[in-house]
């Protein structure tokens, strides 16, 4: 760390006898509310933002109207530069911070995944916490999804698994597993998803590569490597390269971000771009829908909602909005096809909790805003029901104008559908 802190070890040492920086990254998918909590902008990111206090137990977090995360993570979605329109794979992605960001972007297809099934199913959570309709979310190894998906991708994430040497102030798990074995091992693994990565960017694409460690072999080594061995991808600079207290990594590789130098834990970014070139089209998942659902749901959003929303997709008995451009899913681990719409069961239809959460209140006819400061709003979270004014049928229950979820009105009582899994 002498030699890497580059003269201002003393600096770097001192820290860490300081407190973790707190920052949270406006949900733009949803709003452009900025908390109350909220102090600086994070430089690198125009929707990040410091803050104090205990922001995560606020009914805008529960509405997605932001996502807590650690400020040099933020830097890794905007060295992407995602255009809009363009396929998005984050592939080690849970519990959801760099896939998020980049829905922000507008893409028209996010293909979310997480090898481990449990933080797959935290890493959806999140997807249908910041309403985001392209979202895809999958768990499967990366080379499952080579396989079966080629080159696919405008833009492919790998914020691969590491030795977390960048967070030790931040989680003492990640001192108590380290060594220089795992370190090799890290590399070792991390070499292998790079791999996988290239085999899924379209000629054109880019592969953005990052890492939360100060180790060399997990980042500029690995890096070196990967070019000579796939020499169809080049170093490029990313919409991040000039901001101050950013540096260069060791030779010129890639972008180092110390916590003595910015306000924020240890990180590493690098995005490569592939050549361009001709790559056959992708086969896509096939969209089949049920009648009933459909018919159902067509009596649903006459009698609910102002905007035309497409449904294309049913599995069992969920009715899904899938991205027309949705690779095969086929044998894949699939824990979200799309934007779930609704459920259907005993030839009832019941909107989906997704759904809400995707919508705004002109989107819907029937709605109710609860202040995020009040006791309503908290009842909600509850699950209990309110007293409300409110013609009979489905209404979208919100918080300081931010979608929450649905309840449903019958003479004069809003009947609560806050999932009972989220219940506070």
């Amino acid at each position: 760390m002498r030699a890497l802190a580059e003269m201002d070890f003393e600096k770097f040492m001192a820290e860490y006898e300081k407190p973790s920086p707190l920052a949270l990254r406006i949900n733009t998918v949803k709003t452009d509310l900025v908390p109350e909590c909220c102090t600086d902008k994070v430089p690198w990111c125009p929707s990040g933002r410091y803050y104090t206090g205990t922001p995560g137990k606020s009914p805008l977090h529960e509405a997605g109207a932001y996502y807590i995360q650690e400020p040099s993570a933020m830097a890794v979605a905007e060295a992407a530069d995602i255009k809009a329109g363009e396929r998005v794979l984050d592939l080690c992605a849970a519990p959801g911070g760099k896939s998020t960001h980049a829905a922000c972007f507008n893409p028209s297809l996010l293909v979310s995944n997480e090898i481990v099934p449990s933080r797959a199913k935290v890493l959806a959570q999140n997807i249908e916490r910041c309403g985001i309709e392209c979202g895809i979310v999958t768990s499967e190894a990366p080379r499952t999804l080579a396989d079966k998906w080629g080159e696919t991708f405008d833009a492919v994430i790998a914020d691969v698994p590491c030795s977390g040497e960048g967070m030790f102030r931040r989680r003492e798990i990640a001192v108590e597993e380290w060594s220089e074995e795992n370190c090799a091992k890290c590399a070792e693994r991390s070499a292998e998803i790079l791999h996988q990565a290239a085999r899924m960017t379209r000629p054109g694409g880019r592969i953005i590569y990052s890492t939360c460690t100060f180790e060399s072999a997990e980042n500029e080594c690995n890096v070196k490597n990967f070019l000579q061995n796939h020499p169809e991808f080049s170093l490029t600079s990313t919409p991040i390269d000039d901001i101050p207290g950013i540096t260069r990594g060791i030779g010129g590789i890639g972008l180092r971000l110390y916590p003595h130098k910015v306000k924020g834990e240890g990180h590493f970014v690098c995005v490569m771009k592939k050549a361009d070139g001709y790559s056959a089209p992708c086969k896509t998942q096939k969209l089949s829908v049920q009648k009933d659902a459909a018919k159902a749901f067509d009596a649903f959003a006459k009698k609910t909602l102002n905007r035309a929303v497409e449904y294309n997709l049913s599995v069992g008995n969920t009715l899904y909005c899938t991205p027309r451009d949705c690779p095969d899913l086929d044998g894949i681990k699939c824990l979200r096809f799309g934007l779930p719409l609704g459920d259907m069961e005993r030839g009832r239809f019941t909107p989906h909790h997704s759904l809400a959460l995707a919508l705004r209140k002109e989107d819907v006819k029937n709605y109710i805003d609860l202040p995020s400061d009040g006791k309503s709003v908290l009842a909600y979270l509850h699950g209990e029901t309110l007293p409300t004014e409110l013609e009979n049928g489905w209404a979208l229950v919100l918080t300081d104008g931010i979608s929450l979820g649905w309840g449903k009105v019958v003479n004069g009582v809003l009947k609560n559908f806050y999932p009972k899994g989220l219940r506070k």
